[in-house]
């Protein structure tokens, strides 16, 4: 009985306090019973910004229309409960655009694996594809010119193996021997290629002349891991290499072509070119070795590409830190002017070393081990030992 009276006090109480009634009825709400719209409108917009970021040639992406009316939608749905059961007749049907067609730009995507440029609506700027193992050749064709960047994983044992024997010295750490750049001229049969194996054949196998406190016990490491035996022919071998990775590398040409490269050091890029805010068409940026040089520093190449409507500029840099020791840096720069079929090849060598440039350091910066590991500031402050520029000129026929 005494229950049965709590129960009537329980129900009188809830009919005359209807605060209490709806909390109670939230308290029975089955957790999880579905997702928050606003949760709904933080994915979408977050969505939307991942679209806009693959887009660098657009202020205004075509998407901003429909997260737009995403939000609207979701404040719609916000102030009246009501506007999540009616119909779709409540928005507006979108109008069909025409399809943007591709025959008056002289580019187009030879990856169908990418995200759609602003420009024209053809597929151009990288987008790595999810896969096992990781691999993706982004290509784009402008005019007469093809590029195309190839993305491979590190190398397995057997070609780590192989690489050894055919360049006689351990190999880097990581390096990632499948990747690469290829640029074509296709009415002309010229190209440049830029890969690891060829940067690392310009390795000298002489005694670099660079010393830490413990290289023999690191050289000895290397030798190990190299699989070469402990003899006196192993050590030889081993130690009559720069261990530092040091090339001098400006890119692979084929040698049978009607074209070559003619020094001419008088020649300047176009900076003023260089620095327009151009749309840019094709980007990619990639590591093509890189060694920590057993915590004693780094050595690294490394390749950055950008092509725009009208010109292509390529950088490829080898950059070393031998800690206490030195910093070096090799720059070579390639570009071409896709109308004039202008091909400019800039090649730098700076150097200095680490005491000089870890002084300015701490002159510019309150964090002088953070600009240390940053080759654009060490090759703004590196003295220019050697330039050499050349031009790609047609061979004269005897």
């Amino acid at each position: 009985m005494s229950d049965n009276g709590q129960g009537q006090d329980q129900g009188q109480n809830e009919n005359q306090n209807p605060d209490v009634k709806q909390s109670n009825a939230e308290s029975r709400r089955p957790f999880g019973s579905g997702i928050p719209i606003i949760q709904v409108n933080q994915a979408r917009e977050m969505f939307q910004s991942t679209v806009r970021a693959r887009r660098p040639g657009s202020s205004q992406p075509r998407d901003t229309v429909t997260m737009r009316e995403s939000s609207v939608i979701s404040t719609r749905s916000l102030a009246s409960p009501m506007a999540t059961q009616r119909p779709n007749t409540m928005m507006s049907p979108r109008p069909k655009m025409k399809p943007k067609t591709t025959q008056n730009h002289p580019h187009k995507s030879n990856n169908p694996n990418n995200p759609n440029c602003d420009h024209c609506g053809v597929v151009i700027v990288p987008s790595p594809v999810a896969s096992l193992p990781a691999k993706d050749d982004p290509s784009v064709t402008i005019g007469d010119w093809t590029i195309t960047t190839t993305k491979r994983p590190i190398l397995s044992s057997d070609e780590i193996d192989e690489w050894t024997e055919k360049l006689h010295f351990p190999i880097p750490e990581m390096i990632f021997g499948n990747s690469g750049v290829e640029i074509i001229n296709n009415s002309t049969n010229w190209w440049i290629k830029f890969s690891p194996f060829h940067a690392l054949s310009e390795v000298k196998l002489g005694d670099s002349g660079l010393r830490v406190s413990y290289s023999e016990k690191w050289l000895n490491s290397k030798l190990k891991s190299s699989q070469i035996s402990n003899t006196e022919e192993g050590l030889q071998f081993g130690k009559h290499w720069d261990w530092s990775y040091t090339t001098l590398y400006k890119g692979t040409t084929n040698e049978d072509s009607d074209y070559e490269f003619v020094r001419d050091d008088d020649y300047q890029l176009p900076i003023d070119k260089l620095s327009r805010r151009d749309p840019i068409l094709f980007y990619d940026d990639f590591i093509l070795f890189e060694d920590e040089l057993a915590d004693n520093g780094i050595s690294i190449l490394s390749i950055k590409l950008r092509v725009m409507a009208e010109r292509l500029l390529l950088l490829c840099r080898f950059f070393l830190r031998v800690d206490e020791v030195l910093f070096k840096i090799v720059d070579t720069r390639l570009y071409i002017e896709f109308a004039e079929e202008l091909v400019v090849r800039e090649w730098k060598y700076m150097e200095d070393d680490y005491k000089t440039v870890l002084n300015k350091c701490k002159m510019n910066s309150s964090d002088p081990k953070r600009s240390l590991r940053d080759s654009n500031w060490v090759g703004s402050v590196l003295p220019l030992k050697e330039r050499v520029c050349e031009v790609l000129r047609k061979k004269e026929t005897a």
